[in-house]
């Protein structure tokens, strides 16, 4: 059963959300983009972590973020969530921090280029520079790098681990996924299950959002929804989802083929959840015990320990 301080939010989200719902029209991507700015306003980075500002590829404006006791030849590359259209280094910023402290890792956080002034394969460009300067020109060993996103950005984890095989190049240790978004035709069952459980997410902005990012594209192209890729030869993988998110089917079926061509999966749920709980870690307990499941992850596939995670 949910916490009370996380019933709580759900409450006030779901009290904002619905009247955005049942409105006609929805909100101009302007102003969804300064309403997370603004609600992510005051969570700030952990104690005992500070960041540096690089560009990455003389265009992708980006953060390292460095706790005071870390092991700086290990980083996870993060890649955020909010459909490929908003989100920021700022909304990110205090969860990635508080998972690289507790993991004794640093952390590179992104600000890819998004949809609709830059469609696909912007972001995945982005990305996958990313991880190239992380093993060419900051000598950062790929068994010593892990992948890391949440919604959209979960999705392009396993779109970039993709674009490595294609590539040839050496994949990372392992790839973490928060209620990953790997079907942009929105044909998950649950997305219309959980319509009214999920107060952070919108049938009518995924499917706005998809046909942005996809640029005229089709959305069933591996690259943009790697749901129909080939998954053979991927790291370890986590996968973590709430069984009331409108994503939870594109978790447990990104799973389940995963599983069947061989990948090593964890999926890991959690009942009556909203969507990104994992952000709210400095209030309820579920976004704590998701968060050191995250880390177990990252010490696992980052120190090779041996045995099989829950």
């Amino acid at each position: 059963m949910p916490s009370k301080k996380h019933e709580a939010i759900k409450k006030m989200l779901n009290a904002a959300a619905n009247s955005l719902k049942d409105s006609d029209k929805l909100p101009h991507l302007h102003h969804m983009r300064h309403l997370i700015e603004l609600g992510t306003f005051f969570y700030l980075l952990p104690w005992g972590v500070h960041i540096k500002r690089v560009m990455v590829d003389n265009k992708i404006n980006g953060e390292v973020i460095i706790p005071t006791t870390s092991d700086r030849k290990k980083v996870m590359l993060y890649l955020h969530g909010g459909g490929y259209t908003i989100g920021s280094l700022h909304s990110h910023r205090s969860l990635v921090g508080k998972i690289a402290k507790k993991s004794g890792i640093i952390a590179l956080l992104i600000d890819y280029r998004k949809a609709p002034e830059n469609p696909f394969p912007a972001a995945l460009e982005d990305a996958l520079a990313s991880y190239k300067r992380l093993i060419y020109k900051r000598g950062k060993l790929p068994e010593n790098i892990v992948f890391a996103g949440d919604s959209a950005g979960g999705g392009l984890v396993f779109a970039l681990l993709l674009k490595i095989k294609a590539e040839g190049l050496p994949m990372p240790a392992g790839a973490i996924a928060l209620s990953p978004w790997v079907d942009l035709s929105n044909k998950g069952e649950s997305i219309v299950i959980n319509q009214h459980e999920d107060p952070l997410v919108d049938i009518r902005k995924m499917t706005e959002w998809a046909r942005m990012y996809s640029g005229g594209h089709d959305v069933k192209d591996p690259f943009i929804s790697p749901l129909f890729g080939d998954l053979s030869g991927f790291p370890p993988v986590l996968i973590q989802a709430s069984n009331s998110e409108m994503l939870y089917s594109d978790a447990l079926r990104f799973s389940k083929k995963a599983k069947e061509e061989g990948v090593n999966v964890t999926l890991q749920t959690w009942d009556g959840l909203i969507h990104w709980w994992q952000i709210f870690q400095r209030v309820i307990p579920e976004a704590s015990e998701a968060i050191e499941k995250i880390s177990d992850f990252i010490s696992f596939t980052l120190d090779s320990k041996p045995g099989k995670l829950n």
